[in-house]
């Protein structure tokens, strides 16, 4: 239930949750280089965690472009409380290598095809402590971490390829400068827990709006530009996003990113201070067969809103399903599909009629995908995608999209 409050859910995009040690080899252990001969457990089991995931998205589109992008992430989790230092203490450090081409800028899309490509870099993503008060019911958070790996994030992220259901919507960061991984910023979170199905956490992050540049390799702690304010308050079902017994398992939560810098209208270009961004989301069990603990049906779905005078991309809408355990003796593989709608500023449109211009439409990208779990630590990942008014531009083309990612942790 933490991991999931603290934001930190199974999501390759952020990839910042480590996978539960239990000593296993072969197949069933969740490393392809094992346990170590028990090193690892031994260590996890004193509150060290650590490890090596590497994801590589291939893809592809009708006219035979073919964009790869590779990323590695290592992982460090210190529960400085287990270890008998600190009670109720936690460290965490993660560093991220990555490269290759993006399609979706080559496309123009709106909804990126991949949710891992952005620009070639080797960071330090995040580090932060972490420090549990009355009795696990309040939480504070300090260090160096970005916004979207736990405001606006996916939680069935590891089910989807595009970046709007496989991380988090793209409009959150244009619409407000939140920082998103690999860029983490200085940040302080606040989080509390009230009841064990209810939430609120809050944080404050420098706005830096080119955190990429500015501090390139993560180390410098960089403040610089207006700060970004997020909050969250979210509702469990039943906590852990897990089948467990009778009922279904949901997450539901309401945030808003604010950031009080300034702002250049879209369609006059006059500036103005401060602008926010409103998101909602549904993540929710629907089916589990009684008969196959792992055969089950998640829906999700998420919307977000920001006004129309600053951010082109104004309104995000996507939904989703998944289904896990769909082919006989394929317990743990899932099938998924989703579909993404961006609408785009009629402050920009109005602006571009008045101009002789022709205005933007909304771009729709439909996603289908089939992640072949072949063991604990390798996944295989085939997709198909389809974009509808490419860019939101009604005369440019529609493009189809395929290829497969592949994910493995060391």
């Amino acid at each position: 239930m933490l991991a999931l409050l603290s934001g930190c859910c199974h999501v390759p995009a952020a990839a910042q949750e480590l996978v539960e040690v239990r000593g296993e080899s072969g197949t069933n252990s969740p490393y392809m280089l094992r346990d170590w001969g028990g090193e690892r457990t031994r260590l996890a089991n004193q509150g060290v965690a650590f490890s090596l995931l590497y994801v590589d998205d291939t893809l592809s589109n009708t006219r035979r472009d073919v964009a790869n992008w590779s990323r590695v992430r290592g992982t460090l989790d210190i529960d400085l409380g287990k270890a008998g230092v600190v009670r109720g203490l936690k460290f965490h450090i993660t560093a991220m290598w990555q490269a290759g081409s993006n399609l979706g800028a080559h496309l123009g899309a709106i909804a990126n095809p991949s949710s891992l490509a952005s620009i070639n870099l080797f960071r330090l993503d995040s580090w932060w402590f972490e420090k549990e008060l009355s009795r696990q019911k309040l939480f504070i958070r300090a260090g160096q971490f970005s916004g979207l790996d736990s405001y606006g994030v996916q939680p069935y992220g590891d089910s989807f390829i595009n970046e709007p259901l496989g991380y988090a919507m793209g409009n959150l960061i244009p619409a407000t400068y939140e920082p998103f991984s690999p860029a983490g910023t200085p940040a302080f979170e606040v989080r509390y827990v009230p009841a064990k199905r209810v939430y609120v956490k809050s944080a404050i992050f420098s706005g830096n709006r080119d955190p990429l540049h500015d501090d390139e390799t993560g180390t410098h702690f960089k403040f610089k530009d207006a700060p970004v304010i997020a909050a969250e308050v979210g509702y469990l079902v039943k906590p852990g996003l897990l089948p467990a017994g009778d009922g279904y398992a949901g997450l539901y939560t309401f945030g808003a990113t604010i950031n009080t810098g300034p702002f250049a209208n879209i369609g006059s270009g006059r500036q103005a201070r401060t602008n926010y961004l409103l998101y909602f989301t549904v993540n929710q069990q629907v089916y589990s067969s009684r008969a196959h603990a792992n055969r089950r049906m998640d829906a999700t779905a998420t919307f977000d809103w920001t006004p129309e005078d600053v951010s082109k991309t104004f309104s995000q809408l996507a939904v989703g399903l998944r289904y896990h355990g769909l082919l006989r003796h394929r317990d743990h593989d899932t099938v998924s599909v989703g579909f993404v709608h961006s609408r785009i500023s009629g402050v920009l449109n109005r602006s571009l009629s008045r101009a002789g211009l022709s205005p933007f439409g909304a771009e729709k990208l439909l996603e289908l995908n089939y992640a072949l779990r072949l063991n604990r630590w390798l996944t295989f990942q085939p997709v198909f995608q389809y974009y509808f008014d490419t860019g939101a531009d009604p005369q440019r083309r529609n493009n189809a999209v395929a290829g497969f990612r592949t994910m493995f942790v060391l």
